[in-house]
């Protein structure tokens, strides 16, 4: 199984959900966390579907409200077909489900930020908690990802300098969602309906989310061109 975690403050689940459909699309079995104190996520299953600790959401299965990882797979065990997916993205801001020195074993690491100040700050006290010192001599790597981006004299050279001290390395590639009308809409209307509709997102969100494939999952061109024609006709079918 392909491990992917998404750590930091802000709220992520629709880029999560989107990736874990994606997947789908290509027949993928796809397992989405969300390990958060928000639980954001919640915001778009099916009230029925609420307090449920594992429920199937547009050919993804989802978990809510695990802890611990040790939690989550007895729970997957007892109840389920254990751990046997294809991909978990697992998007948590507890220390208790993965630690520092557990972060090596997963196969990309995604740190998400934003330039909201509060968030920031509590990206920073996510990393010293995680301690990665402990994680191995050479640096850890991460992957960036900015949300709701727009043109600020605050730089991302001056959020990097906040872990300057820390063990870590940035990947190249960095994600970036500008806050964009049509995006926030599309998310809202997603929400809403209890879905996640690709009609309305912007091509910036589209291309990035592309990007997020290649990168993350090892897909060429062709294979992220394929997934989104699937979905497309995936709509289409469901809108007869």
């Amino acid at each position: 199984m392909k491990k992917i975690v998404f750590l930091g403050a802000p709220d992520k689940s629709h880029v999560l959900l989107l990736l874990g459909k994606l997947l789908a699309a290509m027949d993928y079995k796809v397992l989405v966390v969300d390990s958060t104190l928000a639980q954001t996520t919640q915001g778009y299953l099916p009230q029925e579907e609420l307090r449920a600790p594992l429920y199937e959401f547009e050919g993804v299965d989802v978990a809510c409200g695990f802890i611990l990882y040790s939690q989550m797979e007895r729970y997957l065990y007892q109840k389920a077909s254990g751990m046997d997916y294809d991909v978990m993205l697992l998007d948590t801001d507890h220390t208790e489900m993965v630690k520092g020195r557990e972060l090596p074993h997963y196969d990309k690491r995604i740190w998400c930020s934003n330039f909201n100040r509060l968030t920031m700050q509590r990206n920073v006290e996510l990393m010293q908690r995680l301690c990665l010192h402990e994680a191995q001599n050479q640096p850890v790597s991460f992957y960036k990802m900015m949300l709701s981006v727009v043109h600020l004299t605050v730089t991302e050279t001056y959020l990097d300098s906040a872990f300057a001290q820390q063990t870590i390395r940035w990947e190249e590639a960095v994600f970036r969602f500008p806050l964009d009308e049509r995006d926030v809409s599309a998310e809202l209307e997603n929400q809403h309906h209890g879905r996640i509709d690709v009609k309305g997102l912007s091509g910036t969100y589209r291309r990035t989310i592309s990007e997020m494939a290649q990168q993350l999952f090892d897909w060429d061109d062709k294979t992220v061109r394929k997934a989104w024609k699937r979905l497309r006709q995936e709509r289409a079918i469901f809108r007869r």
